[in-house]
């Protein structure tokens, strides 16, 4: 491990407009008693990191957490990597210490435990961005970004396309392997469907 963790700031991205979710805030939907956002909070503050949340709604659940809100620059809802270059731009300005953002969606209730350490042990310092994967399968939300690409999102997001993956392989970069067996760590939650399910994956795994 070559980096400090006073380096990285947690930011969860929570800048969509939740269309799939049916609108509202699908991060503050809860199931067997307890939010998404909740849980996802819950478990980043064991690592002990700095953390902010990229939103574009400023409401009183989100306020109650104490934690800073730094909303998308335009306010286009153009999607995560407008939420990863306003948290840079947003880190420089008020983080000078900070060389890294690491990026968790708002609906991922179910992080792994060793996230954050699984990154800093396969930290390497030629790479400019790392990204989970898990079955083969890019998470390109869940990652670790270098703040001094902040120019570089800027004029990839004055594009026309505004894809993660299509950004990332524009850099030096990275997967970070996870093993993905009985249980997804990464599924995230776009519809009421997915809630239910989710409701269902938690009881069988305490099950067991």
């Amino acid at each position: 491990m070559i980096i400090n963790k006073d380096e990285i700031l947690f930011v969860i991205l929570a800048g969509g407009q939740s269309k799939r979710f049916g609108g509202g805030f699908k991060t503050f939907a809860k199931f067997n008693n307890q939010s998404i956002l909740d849980r996802i909070i819950t478990q980043l503050k064991t690592a002990k990191v700095d953390m902010i949340i990229n939103a574009n709604f400023n409401q009183n659940k989100l306020l109650k957490n104490n934690i800073t809100i730094v909303p998308d620059i335009d306010n286009k809802f153009n999607g995560p990597l407008a939420g990863i270059y306003a948290s840079m731009v947003w880190s420089k300005k008020n983080h000078l210490r900070k060389k890294w953002i690491f990026t968790i969606p708002s609906d991922t209730p179910f992080l792994p435990n060793n996230l954050i350490k699984k990154f800093l042990c396969n930290f390497d310092k030629s790479k400019k961005i790392f990204i989970a994967r898990s079955a083969k399968k890019p998470q390109p939300v869940v990652g670790m970004w270098d703040i001094s690409l902040v120019d570089n999102l800027k004029n990839f997001l004055n594009g026309y396309n505004k894809k993660i993956m299509d950004c990332v392989k524009k850099h030096d970069y990275k997967f970070v392997d996870f093993e993905n067996n009985d249980f997804d760590y990464f599924f995230n939650i776009n519809t009421l469907q997915d809630l239910k399910q989710a409701s269902v994956m938690e009881r069988e795994i305490s099950n067991k």
